[in-house]
């Protein structure tokens, strides 16, 4: 970066969204680009192999992470530590791998909250051209490759479990993006034979960095924006821990439902109140920014596999299946509901003898916040998911739990595990994978249970993991009360919403649907906290899909074709 370069775009984060907008803006050679970065670069031939594993090892290298964020799932709960990706390719480089669009009552609920044409036949178009899916056929060729784990190779209770839900109505779905009803299906992951496959990858290619009109800034947090008249001319910036200020004509925040705010509001654009306790002079109240936090809330039950009924050591394949359904209650959409397979709970050698069965709420209606608690950069946001406020939510997350429960003690499906165990909230992967030498007592400790007798097996398992009386085992099990289901819950890394897309006058929104901020020139905001209400879906695809899109309407780039 040459001192007092004035750039054309400012993307503000390399995660998902940033990862796309800094490949396609600069596709054009008369646009100059410089993407912003507050983690490590991700160089191609050069990724981690915990970033490359398919399995996520890379939830557990602190390295990828800001330090020190925590969030409340509840109002009456603790904060707890909450990972939010700190390094190139943002979520796509660490996440769970789901490679899920959701349903068409999602974007038209986009629509109906403001959002412009976001209607199922809109967005199609961009999901087909990211994707590669080499399951679909005549597939389209995008940078985004989908696979998904045969069936053969899923531990047989998953099989059997796919068999049940069909006896209860719920059809096997082949393609579940393609045809997006309820049903069990395979799931669709971002995995390129045995690695990952991220944002960072796909867009940011060594053809693409060694483009002259683009530069990548590692390392660098952005503190603030700089703020003129109404307009935006660049920002403020940390870098080596040195302020550094970048000038750009156009900046895009790309940050993350969580960070993305806390720019806004560090920059004086956000409710003027609690703009105004904190000492931060108000450029612009927005009531919206900050607010409308969503997430999906979830829980697992854990499961012992007997020896030739697991995963091969070698398939380090993390969600092998989903079930998608409806709650049917009023007012709710369909696809509301959510369960998902997990194969295997770590990529060490003792993985494949435990496998999870998750339930989560899709389509929830609770929302909370992100607010400032100072107007420090190094000091993080206060984060509330608010989970379970709105009286709808708790009904249908207690009803994806039983299905899951039910379907586990069918005896064609019980017959192919030793015994199921509700497992306290808390994040599943960080439960059966610990750094250091605690990490190295886990590990021992989950082998000898997962080949110890019976009674021994089950008394190690409650001691690790405080999970109590397994809920399901050959000749036994316990009932668990709705207020066991609702207290294990933990939020999904999908938080969304906190710079919602909507009309002008609407004084929750804060970008409109060509992605500019609301009375901020020259300013504007891409990534999943623009979504009005979160999809029933993970969140990195239809990220993606939003992002293909803001680089078409903010840099004038061809549309994709129906």
């Amino acid at each position: 970066m040459s001192a007092g370069k004035e750039y054309d775009f400012l993307i503000v984060g390399g995660g998902t969204a940033g990862s796309v907008l800094a490949a396609r803006l600069s596709e054009n050679p008369a646009h100059r680009v410089l993407l912003v970065e507050a983690g490590a670069d991700v160089t191609p031939g050069r990724v981690p192999a915990d970033i490359r594993d398919p399995f996520p090892t890379a939830t557990l290298n602190p390295d990828y992470f800001w330090g020190g964020l925590t969030a409340r799932g509840v109002d009456s709960g603790v904060a707890a530590p909450y990972p939010q990706a700190r390094v190139l390719g943002g979520g796509s480089s660490i996440n769970g791998l789901f490679a899920l669009r959701g349903v068409p009552s999602d974007y038209e609920g986009w629509a109906r909250a403001g959002a412009g044409d976001l209607s199922w036949d809109a967005v199609l178009p961009y999901f087909r051209r990211i994707e590669n899916d080499r399951d679909r056929p005549g597939r389209q060729t995008g940078p985004h490759i989908i696979e998904r784990t045969p069936q053969a190779l899923w531990p047989p209770f998953a099989r059997a479990m796919g068999r049940v839900a069909q006896d209860e109505g719920l059809p096997f779905v082949h393609d579940i993006n393609e045809q997006p009803h309820d049903g069990f299906f395979a799931m669709p992951n971002a995995i390129d034979g045995e690695q990952r496959v991220g944002a960072a990858s796909c867009y940011l290619s060594q053809s693409v960095r060694a483009r002259p009109n683009l530069e990548i800034m590692a390392d660098t947090q952005v503190a603030r924006l700089r703020l003129t008249n109404g307009r935006v001319s660049g920002v403020e910036a940390l870098r080596g821990g040195r302020p550094v200020a970048l000038q750009a004509h156009k900046v895009i925040v790309s940050a993350g439902g969580i960070y993305s705010p806390a720019i806004l509001l560090r920059s004086g654009i956000g409710p003027a109140a609690d703009l105004e306790s904190l000492g931060i002079p108000v450029a612009l109240h927005r009531p919206g920014v900050g607010r409308n936090l969503q997430n999906h809330p979830y829980m697992f039950f854990a499961l012992s596999l007997p020896r030739g009924k697991r995963v091969a050591q070698d398939c380090r394949r993390f969600a092998i299946a989903g079930l998608r359904s409806s709650s049917g209650l009023p007012g709710t959409d369909g696809g509301d509901l959510f369960n998902f397979v997990i194969g295997r709970v770590s990529g060490e050698s003792f993985g494949p003898s435990f496998a999870l069965v998750g339930s989560a709420l899709y389509g929830p209606r609770s929302r909370g916040f992100v607010r400032l608690s100072s107007g420090d950069p190094q000091v993080q946001p206060e984060v509330n998911f608010r989970f379970l406020s709105d009286p709808t939510d708790p009904p249908r997350l207690v009803q994806a739990a039983r299905r899951a429960e039910r379907l586990l003690r069918a005896p064609e499906v019980a017959a192919h595990y030793h015994e199921a165990f509700l497992l306290p909230g808390a994040l599943a992967v960080k439960q059966f994978n610990r750094p250091g030498l605690a990490g190295k007592a886990l590990s021992i400790a989950a082998q000898a249970a997962a080949n110890a007798p019976g009674r021994i097996r089950r008394a190690i398992f409650k001691r690790a993991f405080g999970s109590g009386a397994p809920v399901a085992y050959a000749g036994g099990g316990r009932d668990i009360s709705e207020g066991e289901i609702l207290s294990s819950i933990s939020p999904m890394g999908h938080p969304v919403g906190t710079c919602a897309m909507g009309g002008e006058t609407d004084a929750m929104s804060v970008v409109d649907p060509g992605f500019r901020v609301h009375g901020v020139r020259n300013l504007y905001v891409v990534d999943a906290s623009v979504m009005p209400c979160i999809p029933s879906a993970n969140t990195n695809l239809p990220t993606l899909m939003l992002a293909e899109m803001a680089a078409e309407r903010i840099g004038i780039l061809e549309p994709p074709h129906a």
